[in-house]
């Protein structure tokens, strides 16, 4: 069973052309999930993005005065006094820990939740001086809980004064870069998956009739969302939240910390028990290298170095995306259809590993992927949920407008 390619393209998907934008490029869509954060921002009718892996690490970003050879320079933020190393490969520029914060409630609107966010806003070229509109997910069996503590956070600025400044400077600038974040809109992870299928992105809404005719997000849709750290299932009903459904919408086993990422470690740590630095943000690096590769050259992309020796992990890849698999179909889609639901929106990086599998296992149901639909084919998995917080908020405020 082959599994699908992760490519990241800069551009995700074009927007209309409208004489008064509904949203400005000072519309934040953050998504800081468990392995990947990521941010996204409308700029000339097109969405960009800047993504870095849910890691950091302390770091002094000093370098030698030598002649003698190339060294390594990690890129770097400095934030509230510290100075944080980021991006792929972090841990092998650095002795210090791995600093990772996944699966807790307190990393909502946390130090690293709020740093990630800041890192990809300065990345993204937002510009020093900006006020900005913030839209950030949970979890929606924690939405009621970490939400108030995100918008308390955010607003109240770096020195919790109410002023909503925050500052952050990377490796190549010169003096910090200051925001301003005047609004906080929270919502549910997998409300912008549904609003990347249902609207475009100036707001309007995009009818998706099946052979019959008949709207495929009508009835009981579920955005099942397999993100690193959860599963989360959102349910509608003819377009509006299921507000009883969302305490049990959670699962902190769902997602692929859990079910792939750490048996791969467990499974590399095996072949070299000397293995014990490894974590599963180095596993997750490995699987984006596999992933991006040919399909001609994936075994090899599948080789890693580590303590001395060369392991390939892609057997301990499949056959572990296939178990993860099969739990997904037996502990989440397969009650989703005894409940009577109608169609299934897929949403998050996990559904890269098992869509495959589970396509075949359930040829004549619906479930909705993006590149089904010419407005979101370009749209990885991963992004769905950030670039619909986006396509939601310019509907809502069109909504606000008739």
């Amino acid at each position: 069973m082959k599994l699908r390619r992760a490519d990241e393209p800069a551009v995700v998907t074009p927007a209309r052309t409208a004489n008064v934008p509904l949203i400005d490029e000072n519309f934040i869509s953050a998504d800081a999930g468990n392995g990947w954060a990521a941010c996204y921002r409308l700029v000339n009718g097109k969405v960009k993005q800047h993504g870095i892996p849910h890691a950091r690490a302390r770091v002094t970003g000093s370098r030698l005065d030598s002649d003698l050879g190339g060294q390594n320079i990690a890129e770097f933020a400095d934030f509230i006094g510290q100075r944080y190393g980021y991006g792929d490969g972090i841990w092998n520029l650095t002795d210090t820990p791995i600093d990772l914060h996944q699966n807790t409630a307190r990393r909502y609107g946390g130090n690293m939740h709020l740093f990630l966010m800041l890192v990809n806003i300065a990345e993204l070229g937002v510009r020093t001086g900006s006020e900005l509109t913030l839209i950030v997910p949970a979890p929606p069996g924690l939405l009621n809980q970490v939400g108030p503590q995100m918008k308390q956070t955010i607003l109240a600025g770096e020195n919790g004064s109410g002023d909503g400044l925050w500052s952050i400077q990377l490796r190549k600038d010169k003096k910090p870069r200051v925001y301003r974040f005047v609004r906080v809109i929270t919502l549910p992870e997998g409300a912008g998956a549904f609003a990347a299928f249902r609207f475009s992105s100036d707001g309007e809404v995009v009818e998706l009739p099946d052979r019959n005719g008949d709207d495929m997000l009508a009835g009981r849709v579920a955005v099942l969302d397999l993100g690193a750290g959860t599963g989360d299932t959102y349910t509608i009903f003819d377009g509006n939240l299921n507000p009883d459904a969302i305490a049990h919408a959670t699962d902190d086993k769902a997602g692929v910390i859990m079910n792939l990422l750490q048996p791969i470690l467990d499974d590399v740590q095996q072949a070299v028990p000397d293995a014990t630095h490894l974590t599963t943000a180095h596993i997750d690096s490995f699987l984006r290298r596999y992933l991006a590769a040919p399909e001609a050259e994936r075994e090899q992309a599948a080789t890693i170095r580590v303590s001395g020796k060369n392991v390939n992990i892609e057997r301990s890849i499949l056959m572990n995306a296939e178990r993860y698999a099969e739990w997904v179909g037996a502990n989440k889609i397969d009650p989703l259809w005894s409940s009577g639901t109608d169609a299934i929106v897929e949403a998050g990086g996990g559904w890269i590993y098992i869509d495959a599998w589970v396509r075949q296992w359930y040829p004549g149901r619906l479930i909705l992927t993006p590149d089904m639909f010419k407005h979101t084919k370009q749209i990885p998995l991963y992004d769905l949920n950030g670039v619909g917080q986006l396509n939601f908020a310019a509907a809502f405020m069109r909504a606000q407008q008739a």
